[in-house]
Parts: structure tokens; sequence; C-alpha cells
């Protein structure tokens, strides 16, 4: 039911002056099994690859001749054949009990995380995510929709959670910057089905269609007191058409009413662009919205690989170690590794050339500052959040694909 594999780096060791004063290692909390293996063992790889690449880590600055040998231990958290938040939580004290691990990448899911995250915090153990969306995690908009869930995760005091991806609620930037900027679009109308994250995503959709020069035609409709849909989807669209509308907006995690909304669309207004969130990700949606499929936009937060120039050589190590290419959670699981690689040089500074402690490791990962990865350049907020906001689309361009195709990467300011 649990598999620990413990990966020992195998590049040449320190020469010269240089010499090794310990081990550390970085835990890994993954679905290594299961049906959520094809998400986690591509972060694994990637894991394993950047330590491999590292083999010791020396200091950054001021002992330069002080080194650590680098191990990964990497935990899985599938239990009949799903991920498990008890089993995820079970591994982060695993872990945390032995003081050599400084550090995890992880966890992959948000429900994970926040089972996990109570365990490590009391533990002091640094944990970068390559993948959590969930706001409520670091956050507390002003909407209050996150009942205080970032404060009671921490319990034990302090910040120990970072992650080098945003945050869902920046899907309704970055589709606005879509209908604004790249579909110009000019006037928008907003579908949301009022749920805390719909209605949240919605109004920040709204506010930045309105900043960069557009207008919503159905603000009225955005306070939080309407269900979705109020009336038909028929009569929804019909509205969205009378008011002149060039491009709706969906902000809402049903796929089945998205579906009716395209379907309606295409039949009332087949050349108005319909943009919506991940939830849109879904081939159901496509093949629920047959014909009309078409035209259909969504968002994704994270990197698409092929389109970062930085990624090329990364991509190559990556097929030629695993026989396949690295997905776009791959990429940021070695960006992860690799800050926390860099944070660990700094603490072996911090600790004055001695093997760096947890604490230690911590502090400079929190203090991470225009680290260069591939995705591109990145600090963390005081709430282990990043300033680098990566947001890509994707269009439907028929009912029967598996998923969408690129459309561009958006940088969200």
């Amino acid at each position: 039911m649990l598999a620990a594999l413990t990966i020992a780096a195998c590049a040449v060791g320190p020469v010269g002056g240089q010499h090794v004063v310990g081990v550390v290692q970085l835990g890994a909390e993954l679905p290594l099994s299961g049906d959520d293996a094809p998400d986690g063992i591509p972060v694994k790889n990637a894991v394993e690859l950047a330590v491999k690449k590292a083999g010791v880590v020396c200091g950054a600055a001021s002992h330069t001749d002080a080194c650590v040998t680098l191990q990964l231990v990497a935990y899985d958290d599938v239990i009949k054949g799903i991920h498990d938040p008890a089993q995820g939580a079970k591994n982060i004290r695993l872990l945390a009990a032995d003081d050599r691990v400084v550090g995890l990448v992880g966890p992959l899911y948000d429900s994970l995380a926040r089972s996990e995250l109570p365990a490590a915090n009391g533990a002091g153990l640094a944990m970068i995510s390559p993948a959590n969306t969930d706001e409520c995690l670091t956050q507390e908009p002003p909407d209050g929709h996150c009942q205080g869930l970032a404060a009671r995760l921490r319990s034990g005091g302090g910040n120990n959670y970072f992650r080098v991806v945003t945050t869902q609620l920046m899907e309704g930037l970055a589709g606005a910057d879509l209908a604004y900027q790249t579909l110009a679009r000019r006037r928008a109308f907003v579908l949301t089905d009022q749920t805390p994250v719909g209605l949240a995503s919605a109004t920040q959709f709204a506010d930045r269609f309105t900043k960069d020069g557009g207008t919503v035609v159905n603000t009225a409709d955005l306070g939080g007191s309407q269900s979705f849909p109020s009336s038909s989807v028929g009569s929804a669209v019909q509205r969205a058409g009378r008011l002149r509308t060039d491009v709706i907006y969906f902000a809402g995690s049903d796929v089945q009413v998205a579906a009716d909304v395209r379907a309606e669309m295409g039949a009332r207004m087949p050349n108005v662009p319909l943009i919506g969130t991940d939830r849109l990700a879904n081939s159901l949606f496509a093949k629920l919205s047959g014909a009309y499929a078409r035209g259909s936009y969504y968002t994704v937060v994270g990197a698409y690989p092929p389109r970062i120039g930085r990624a090329s050589a990364f991509l190559g190590e990556y097929r030629n170690a695993y026989g396949q290419g690295a997905s776009g959670l791959s990429l940021q699981a070695f960006d992860a590794t690799n800050l926390l690689i860099d944070a660990i040089a700094r603490a072996i500074d911090a600790s004055g050339g001695t093997r760096p402690s947890r604490s230690q490791v911590l502090a400079e990962v929190g203090r991470t500052k225009d680290y260069r990865g591939l995705m591109g350049t990145m600090s963390f907020d005081g709430r282990g959040d990043t300033t680098l906001k990566l947001v890509t689309v994707f269009q439907w361009l028929a009912p029967l694909e598996p998923v969408g195709q690129f459309v561009t990467q958006i940088t969200v300011r």
C-alpha cells in the first residue's frame, strides 16, 4: 500500500578543496500507482532528474567548499487505486520523522495539500507544490469564501508552504486578457454558477476586462444573489445576443451546462467565442457540444513546455532518460526541485559550512527572490505564492479530440 523509493545522486562528487559535510534528503509526495500514476510518475521523474543532475550541493557563496550529498525519497499517496489524503498525511509524518529530510516537492492535488500541510507545518518542513491552484491554501480573498482555511492549516505557526504555479483565480484575469487582447472582443457577457469559486472567477474576469477597456454588459448578474441559470440557458444566450455581446465568459463547473450554453451559442450567435476555466478542459465538454465545440477556449494554470525556449534542453534530457516527452507538470516539478536545491546551497552558507538544518532550508526557501527557473523568473510573496503567474490557453477544434489545441501562454501581471 505504501511505496517508498530512495534515490541517491549519482553525479561526480566534490573535487579539489571541497568536502562533504553530510547527507540531505528531498522528499517527494506523489501518486505513483493506480489511476493517478499518469500524473504522478512524470512529476517524480522530473524531481529525480533534477536530483541526479545536482549530485552534490555546495555552499552558494561563503562556503563553496562545503557540500552535501543529495538524495531523493519518494512516497506514494495512492490507496485502492486513487490518491488518498489520509495516506498523504501519513507519508508527511514519515518524512518529517527523519531529520535528514529538509524539504519536499508536493503535493500534486489540492485535496492532498489540505491534509498534508498541517503535518508539514508542525515539523517546519518546507513543501513546494508544482501544481496546487486552490487559492484558499494561501489566501483569504475579500469575499471571505475561504473562511480562514490558510490560517487553520498552519496551526504550528509561520508558513512552510510554497507553490511554483499561480492560483485558479488568475484564470479569470487571463480569460479577460485573452478576450480583449488576443481575440479583440469588446462586449462580454458573464455567466456564473454563483459558487464561491465561480463568482470569484467571474468577478476577476469582469474587473480585468473592464480595466483592459472592454464592457461587461450584464454586471448586475454578478451580485452573488442569483443562481445559474436563473432562467433557461436559451434565454440567457438570447439576452446576450440582444446586448450585442461578442464574447461569453462561463465561470462555472458544470460541464453539461457549459455544453448547453455552447450549443445555444452555435445556433444563435455562431461567431461569438466561449471562454471558460479549466473546467472546460474536460473532453466531455467537447463531446457534448458536438459540432459547436470549435470556438470554445479554456484556460489552465501552468506552463506549456514546447513554447518555452529555456526548457528545450530539459525536454531533451527528460526524453532521453525516460523515453517519453515531459508534461507541463514535469517542467513545474523540475523548477520546484531546483529552487529547493538552490535554497539548500544558501542554507549551507547560513549554517557556517555544515549540514543545514530543516529550519535553515525553510528560511531560505521563504527568502527566494528572482529565482531564474526554466518557466521564468519567480519570487515568493509572504504567503508562499509565486510572482510568476503563467496561464495557458487552449481551444477546442472538434468534438472528439482528447484535448484542445494550444493557443497562447499568458503571463498575468
